[in-house]
């Protein structure tokens, strides 16, 4: 189970139309029932969200937190 607030990788390509493309990085937002999570992307450098999506948790990983 992911949490609110987790930092994600996006480990499919089914979503790359969506402007997010395999290995995106962002935060879920949202947590559903059927393990489902809104997980929001955003450019690590502006800050500009490039896509907003629903997805299954077998569609990301946890990916680390950098210095």
């Amino acid at each position: 189970m992911l949490n609110m607030y987790q930092r994600v990788r996006l480990n499919v390509d089914r979503y790359a139309r969506d402007d997010a493309p395999f290995g995106s990085v962002g935060y879920i937002i949202e947590t559903y029932e059927g393990h489902k999570y809104e997980v929001e992307f955003s450019d690590a450098d502006t800050g500009v969200t490039f896509a907003r999506l629903v997805l299954d948790e077998s569609e990301l990983v946890p990916h680390p937190e950098t210095s």
